[in-house]
């Protein structure tokens, strides 16, 4: 596959819905939080239960996912942490760089990404993908933000039990165990993948709100944790690949590697905003120090994945 061809059948379409919400909130003045509530309590839970019970991914590589993200993610955080400690980056920016490296954007601009890119296959593996990194960013995520704030805050872990995605992820689970499926043409299902399948269009909205509400400035500082997100996390994400034996599935394999070169997620910052959100001798705080990378990786991942995606799916890589 040619450049030219990943970047209009995979890339083009996911920045024309994220530009088309950029648009729309600097002309409307919309309001981010309802839509987002929308699609992480109806939409996405939809998504990911229609995904799981229908995936005909063996339960062996739903498992390697399952480890392979955990791999991930601690890896990056070590990496990160021992990066930023030879460099002298004090708090609470490390923790800031530790976040932004190991929790990629894998839901609302990988799951759509991947669709493009690889088809059932790639949407089914970001479900699963996301589904791993909840659990990690609500629990050693918080850790780390609390860390960054001098803080603890390990009780907000409980936040992870007020999303209706884990009970849709336990339902789902359940159905394919005592192998009750509903019937995939059937209505109950045929509601769920219609609801699902909005959910597509509806996250790549949200990311183009949140970035209209992004302040660009100060561009040079998250250089060198943007490097980190898009050249080192893919790097990472394909050695776990191998590691685990291209979790039985080479489809698989290729779909993980593009999801950890996803921009940094927004979640990050909303750990950062709650628990260590507080400002050095210049007066930048955690959070604007993180918009800063957010709004870098996310432009920066349009040549960057482009370019990915023609060696995946070639099998250059992988």
């Amino acid at each position: 596959m040619s450049l030219v061809s990943a970047f209009t059948s995979a890339v083009l379409p996911i920045v024309s819905v994220m530009a088309l919400g950029y648009v729309l909130s600097l002309a409307v003045d919309l309001d981010v939080d309802p839509l987002n509530d929308v699609a992480l309590y109806l939409f996405l839970p939809a998504l990911i239960f229609h995904s799981i019970v229908t995936t005909t991914l063996s339960g062996d590589t739903v498992a390697r996912i399952f480890a392979g993200v955990g791999l991930f993610v601690v890896a990056m955080m070590l990496f990160s942490e021992v990066a930023d400690r030879v460099l002298g980056v004090p708090e609470p920016y490390r923790s800031a760089d530790v976040l932004a490296g190991a929790l990629p954007n894998a839901g609302f601009y990988g799951i759509p990404l991947a669709e493009f890119s690889f088809g059932d296959i790639g949407r089914t593996t970001a479900v699963i993908y996301i589904t791993a990194q909840a659990f990690l960013m609500y629990t050693l995520g918080v850790y780390v933000a609390s860390r960054g704030g001098g803080r603890a805050g390990i009780g907000a872990v409980k936040e992870i039990f007020r999303l209706p995605l884990v009970y849709a992820i336990a339902a789902a689970g359940l159905i394919r165990v005592l192998g009750v499926a509903p019937p995939t043409g059937g209505t109950f299902m045929t509601t769920v993948s219609l609801v699902g399948d909005a959910s597509i269009p509806l996250m790549l909205v949200i990311v183009g709100v949140q970035l209209s509400e992004l302040e660009s400035g100060g561009v040079v500082r998250a250089i060198r944790p943007s490097i980190i997100k898009l050249v080192v996390a893919p790097a990472v994400g394909l050695a776990v690949a191998l590691a685990l034996g291209s979790f039985g599935d080479v489809a698989v394999a290729r779909v993980f590697v593009l999801l950890c070169a996803t921009p940094v997620a927004l979640i990050p910052l909303a750990l950062t905003l709650s628990y260590s959100d507080v400002a050095d001798r210049e007066g930048v705080s955690a959070s604007e120090y993180l918009t800063m990378v957010i709004f870098v990786t996310t432009l920066a991942s349009v040549p960057v994945l482009t370019v990915l995606i023609t060696l995946l799916q070639d099998g250059v890589v992988v």
